[in-house]
């Protein structure tokens, strides 16, 4: 008597499945579709929903994807319809490789990221005398792209063009003041305390 039994073979998981948007209970589909780019809501939704593709872990599979799909609606990888185009015309013109698109692709998340970020800083603080700028707003956290910041931790990371490392603190004497150059976080704190101390 034989014995037929199925063969197993090796899957491999679709990158949909380990997207954030797909998660039960996360934000419905339509955050993804923002219907323009003219109000400030809208605009709000796509940099948020931008901020959160950047996040998953499958972004860049996602993007690639919607390259080669040609999507022409909806924001997948952290790209809009815009960016995609802009991209693949791009791609096409310089005849680039998967490498070099992924690339420009973490550029774009790149300048996404920090957009809003300068904005927000731009629309609440005020320039001072001295070098110093001061914040406007009362409230003591901020929301960006889904990640929330104090107005010093907003402010030094759009001077220095990354997050702070451990508390910010100014360092011009001015408890208040926002001015980039006149923050420090804790890992510059650090490497000037070991500087001074080998010198």
């Amino acid at each position: 008597m034989s014995e037929t039994r199925a063969t197993s073979t090796d899957h491999t998981p679709d990158w949909r499945v380990q997207a954030d948007c797909r998660r039960p209970g996360y934000y419905g589909t339509d955050h993804w579709f923002p219907t323009g780019t003219k109000t400030r809501a809208d605009r709000e939704q796509a940099a948020d929903a931008k901020a959160i593709c950047r996040e998953c872990p499958v972004a860049m599979q996602c993007a690639q994807w919607a390259l080669a799909r040609r999507e022409d609606d909806g924001i997948y990888g952290g790209l809009d319809v815009q960016q995609r185009a802009s991209l693949t015309r791009k791609a096409v013109k310089l005849r680039l490789t998967d490498a070099q698109v992924a690339s420009l692709i973490r550029a774009i998340w790149a300048d996404d990221a920090r957009g809003p970020l300068v904005d927000t800083y731009l629309r609440s603080t005020d320039q001072g005398e001295g070098g110093h700028v001061w914040w406007r707003g009362r409230k003591s956290s901020y929301t960006v792209g889904g990640r929330v910041f104090t107005p010093m931790q907003l402010a030094f990371e759009v001077g220095r063009g990354r997050a702070p490392e451990g508390p910010v603190r100014t360092s011009c004497g001015e408890p208040y003041c926002v001015a980039s150059e006149h923050l420090t976080d804790g890992a510059m704190r650090w490497r000037h305390a070991h500087l001074t101390a080998a010198a």
